[in-house]
């Protein structure tokens, strides 16, 4: 409960406890503080305590791999994930990697950028009778198509067909990002249509990705329409839905409506990232900007600073 809450220290100082009170921790004691240390990216503190626990004679199981692959990769140490999956292979205990073990490894070698290595893993996976899953393509999907290499992607949509794993709706946040990223938003429209037609309930990613789309195209009033659909569907838009609508608006130089969505977003607990903020700040002293928006822009700096005042 302590390590999921971020609170490693208590976590810690727990389990220092238990073993001044003659509980011996286990195997499953160790992993749930070395997850604990993973989630916050300290993997010196992961090592140290993986040390500990071996001289403690507790043998590392497939999760404890699973956890510091993870680690590694969340923490864009890719190459020690590399030769932690390797010694999976080595250990004495034999240990075999699992789904969990391969798309952890494979998600983390495509955000780095190493497809053909998550290829080959992913082959290899095959070859040892570990089956893929939705989330093992979807990295494979995720990886060529956020470097804008779509046609790249068309193999493991294919191979996902034909073993018949279903595709989720983060399967096809992917594609149609991938779409949008590669300057193809045509496509990405219709593959949204499709998913819409299919029955499958959009969620606030696929929203905002295609409110992104829209904006691109400049189709602004498309774009707001699919927001209040959001809405109208129970799914509520989130702080990065709102700052990419509030940036198109402003864009476009329609100060009043951006504002306006900014207030309704500020209205639902959330802030301006600062690009978006930096965005306002300048129109303060722009010579295009008419009186009356720059009158709603110093209500608006007047309001926040207020606010700040307020909480400080």
């Amino acid at each position: 409960m302590y390590c999921k809450e971020g609170n490693v220290d208590e976590a810690r100082a727990i389990l220092e406890l238990m073993t001044k009170r003659g509980v011996q921790p286990d195997v499953i004691t160790y992993n749930a503080l070395l997850d604990g240390y993973c989630l916050r990216r300290e993997m010196a503190k992961a090592e140290n305590l993986v040390d500990i626990m071996v001289k403690d004679g507790i043998v590392p199981n497939i999760v404890t791999f699973n956890t510091l692959i993870n680690g590694y990769c969340k923490s864009k140490q890719i190459d020690k994930a590399v030769v932690m999956f390797e010694d999976m292979h080595l250990n004495g205990t034999r240990i075999t990697p699992d789904v969990v073990t391969y798309n952890t490894f494979i998600d983390g070698l495509c955000k780095e950028n190493r497809l053909l290595f998550a290829l080959q893993q992913f082959e290899e996976m095959k070859d040892r009778g570990v089956a893929p899953d939705v989330f093992t393509y979807n990295s494979l999907l995720d990886g060529p198509l956020k470097n804008a290499k779509v046609d790249r992607a068309i193999s493991p949509r294919r191979q996902m067909e034909n073993n018949g794993v279903a595709p989720d709706i983060c399967t096809y946040n992917v594609i149609i990002n991938g779409l949008c990223e590669a300057g193809r938003l045509a496509e990405a429209v219709q593959v949204f249509s499709y998913l819409v037609a299919k029955g499958l309930r959009p969620d606030v990613t696929t929203y905002t990705i295609m409110i992104k789309v829209l904006c691109r195209q400049g189709r602004l009033g498309e774009a707001t329409a699919v927001l209040k659909e959001m809405a109208d569907n129970g799914c509520s838009p989130d702080e990065c839905t709102y700052n990419t609508i509030i940036k198109a608006f402003r864009n476009a130089n329609d100060v009043a409506k951006a504002l306006h969505y900014l207030h309704i977003m500020r209205g639902q607990g959330f802030a301006a990232d600062a690009a978006t903020a930096s965005l306002f700040l300048g129109l303060l002293t722009d010579p295009n900007v008419n009186d009356a928006d720059k009158a709603l822009l110093q209500k608006y700096f007047l309001e926040r600073h207020g606010e700040d005042m307020r909480k400080n």
